[in-house]
Parts: C-alpha cells; sequence; structure tokens
C-alpha cells in the first residue's frame, strides 16, 4: 500500500511525505518507523528554528552582543540527522562568539539533540560501549559513531561528577542549605569500597620487567529506610576522590533523606577504618552497627588457627558466635581471655589478633540490644549497592577504566537507580 501524510504546522501545508508499505509483519513495521522518522525530521527543523528566534540577544561584557547572521547546524536527533538555522552573536570588546540556539536544542558541545543524548547515556549505564553503536541503530535507527559516545558519557557524566563534589562541600561548609526531602522515622547509613580495573599499569610485583593493569577503589555509599508499608527504599552516592568530599556527599545525601530529623538513627559498616572515619565526623550521634558477617569471619578465621579438623572449628566457633549474638562483643572478649592460657606461637598470635579486634570494637557489637530494637545487624544493603553502582557495569569481562570514565558511568547509573533521571536531564547544564 502507498500512504501519503501531508504535514501541516500552523494551519500551513510545509511537507508531503509518500511512503510505500509492504511485505512481511516486520517489514511493515520497520517502514512505518521509517515514516515516523521522517515526519520528526519535518517538525523538528521547523520546531528548532522557530525556537531560535524567540531567543533574547545575549550579553557580554556589560553589552548586548553584535548579531552575526543565521547559520545552518546539522545534528543528530532520535528521528534522523536534521538541520535548522540558529544565529550568531558576537562580542564588540572581546571577541567572544555565542549561538544561544545551542545551548537548548544541542547537549553541549555534541552533534546531538538533548533528548537523544538522554537516551544514549542512559543506555550506556547498562551496555558496553562495544556494543553501544549497534544498539543504537537497532533500536532507534540512529548512526553515532562510538567515539562520540563515549565523549558524549564522559562530558556529561563528569560534568554530574563534579557537580556532586561542589554540592558536597557546600553542604559541608553550610548544613543547613541541605532540606529534607522525605522523613522516614528510621534511617540507615552505610558505604563500603568495591575495586575495579583501570587501564593504568604497574610493575608486577612477581616480574619487575613486566607491567600488569592496576586496580583502584571506587567508594559507595547509600541510605535506606522502609516507608510505612515496611517497603525498603535506598539512595546511593559514589566517588573516588578525596575521603573528605566522599564523607561530605555521604552526609548530604542522609541529610536529604531525613537523617537529622529521624527518631532512629543507624551507622551499619564493615570493619574499614575509613568507614567508621566517617561515622566519627558527620554520623557520631548514630547507633554504631559492625556488619555481623564481618564480624563472623574474624571468627572463623581465628578457630581455623586454633583447630585442625572440623567438627572442633565448628564447635569452636557456634560457641563464640552464639556469645557474641546474645552478650556482643565484651561478652565475647570476656569468654575468650581464660583460653588465652597455655596457647603458644600462631594460635596465642591468632586469639590475640582476635581479642583486640573486638576489644577496640566493644562499642559497635552489642548485638543483643541491636536486636532488641529490630535493626539490622548486617549490611546487605551496601553489598547490593556495590554490586548494582559499579561491580555490573564496571566489572565484566575484560574490561578496564580511566578513571574519568568510571566517575562518569557511576554517576549516571546513581541517578538512574535513585530514579532521578528525568530531574537530572532537566537541571543538566554543560
Amino acid at each position: 500500500m502507498k500512504v501519503e501524510v501531508i504535514v501541516r504546522i500552523d494551519g500551513e501545508e510545509v511537507a508531503t511525505l509518500d511512503q510505500a508499505v509492504f511485505g512481511e509483519a516486520i517489514e511493515i513495521e520497520q517502514q512505518t518507523e521509517a515514516l515516523k522518522d521522517r515526519i520528526g525530521q519535518v517538525v523538528l527543523e521547523l520546531g528548532f528554528s522557530q525556537l531560535a528566534e524567540t531567543l533574547r540577544t545575549p550579553c557580554c561584557c556589560g553589552i548586548p552582543m553584535e548579531n552575526k547572521g543565521r547559520r545552518c547546524v546539522t545534528i543528530m536527533s532520535q528521528s534522523g540527522e536534521i538541520t535548522f538555522d540558529r544565529r550568531r552573536y558576537r562580542c564588540r570588546r572581546c571577541g567572544r562568539s555565542l549561538t544561544p540556539a545551542d545551548a537548548v536544542v544541542r547537549c553541549g558541545r555534541h552533534r546531538i539533540t538533548r533528548h537523544l543524548a538522554k537516551q544514549v547515556c542512559q543506555l550506556a549505564t547498562l551496555e558496553h560501549f562495544t556494543r553501544l553503536e549497534q544498539l543504537m541503530a537497532d533500536q532507534h535507527s540512529v548512526h553515532i559513531g562510538h567515539d562520540e559516545m563515549l565523549r558524549l558519557v564522559h562530558d556529561v557524566g563528569g560534568t554530574v561528577d563534579r557537580q556532586r563534589q561542589v554540592a558536597a562541600k557546600r553542604a559541608a561548609e553550610q548544613p543547613s542549605t541541605v532540606t529534607a526531602q522525605i522523613h522516614p522515622r528510621q534511617v540507615y547509613v552505610s558505604c563500603d569500597g568495591i575495586m575495579y580495573c583501570t587501564n593504568e599499569r604497574e610493575p608486577c610485583p612477581t616480574n619487575p620487567e613486566e607491567n600488569r593493569l592496576l586496580w583502584r577503589q571506587m567508594r559507595v555509599g547509600c541510605v535506606y529506610w522502609q516507608d510505612a508499608n515496611e517497603q525498603w527504599h535506598k539512595r546511593v552516592i559514589w566517588g573516588q576522590e578525596e575521603l573528605q568530599t566522599f564523607a561530605a556527599s555521604l552526609y548530604r545525601l542522609a541529610c536529604e533523606c531525613g537523617y537529622r530529623e529521624a527518631e532512629e538513627k543507624i551507622f551499619a559498616s564493615d570493619g574499614g577504618d575509613w568507614c567508621w572515619g566517617i561515622r566519627d565526623q558527620y554520623f557520631a550521634d548514630a547507633v554504631g552497627i559492625l556488619d555481623w558477617y564481618h564480624a563472623s569471619e574474624h571468627v572463623w578465621e581465628c578457630g581455623q588457627a586454633l583447630f585442625k579438623d572440623t567438627p572442633a572449628i565448628k564447635g569452636w566457633v557456634d560457641d563464640a558466635l552464639e556469645r557474641l549474638r546474645h552478650q556482643g562483643g565484651d561478652g565475647l572478649v570476656e569468654w575468650l581471655q581464660p583460653q588465652l592460657s597455655g596457647l603458644r606461637a600462631k594460635k596465642r598470635a591468632a586469639l590475640t589478633g582476635l581479642l583486640g579486634y573486638f576489644g577496640s570494637r566493644i562499642g559497635i557489637t552489642d548485638y543483643p540490644d541491636y536486636r532488641s530494637h529490630g535493626w539490622q545487624i548486617g549490611t546487605g544493603m551496601i553489598e547490593s549497592t556495590a554490586k548494582q553502582l559499579v561491580g555490573i557495569r564496571l566489572k565484566g569481562p575484560g574490561m578496564h577504566w580511566s578513571r574519568l570514565g568510571a566517575s562518569a558511568i557511576t554517576a549516571l547509573r546513581a541517578h538512574n537507580l535513585n530514579n532521578n533521571w528525568h530531574t537530572l536531564w532537566n537541571r543538566l547544564l554543560l
């Protein structure tokens, strides 16, 4: 069949489009999509040209800029390539040039519309760059080069990451500027680190003449709570800059999630010193909980050093964990102390180490009290966050990243996980 579409805009006929539609079902649908794209190109070209005319004359150096005439630009949209007119201006004093319509239509310096850039970046948070070019062609009939998409994601994600750091520093200096967006009764805060492979290299310890890929840590944090229907919600944060800025980012996120107003505040983490340093600085008023499973691992390691056969190891570990669960770290230390008598060498060192570990963490291992309040004693939420935010996308087979690329992708994934994707793009300025 032959399809004819007359496009009228504001009552005026601007184009007549013909399309032959035939073949199998999939071919008919593909031809229909192609017709829709042609209509989209007509509407976008005229719409963007009209939009450009509505923009004010920009100013520079305190005076209006000089109109240097209209120029055409060709950019990629979801409907394919389009060309539209816009005015170019130049400052009489400093010589700076500006095309105001580009800031409205294009995504920064890229010859891509903001809407298409939004789709490219969202798909990049899910798929490897080697497949991204083909996926865009298959799903949207849009052909954008691999390098162009890589630059776009680095530019957008890098901007989002820098904005986070600036906001974090402002929040650290002026906490009152951060307002709570939700008001849960109980708020948990947690943080952890996860390693990813970079494209940097370092000498191999076993063979100094060879270089190996260097691994770096991405810090992740999350704030989570339950609603009135006991459904869990969380917001996530990321960062591989200096610890102070990441800590301020986590505090800002917590304040947005109602941390300061919450009746119950809990900071839960594993035994990482930097994690508890953040707690001491920003969350000292929260109850600290050492992750039960990390604490259990230390008990198991000690049991394996003290005994050789499996039944003996399991029996001792079960007794130790029973003490820890019902009497806390204080009760476990009291139970372990007499067992030092008669131990020598590696066994004594193992038990001494376990005593030191729990002896310095009495205040964050009061598990009977935590359980009586119904608080979580495990940090599964931050473990899953690290996997969702970093592991799934950055740790695929053969993947290695630049620091900029890793931060950019993680920044975009975080906004997607936080259900903040559309708000991000409404506010984004490159």
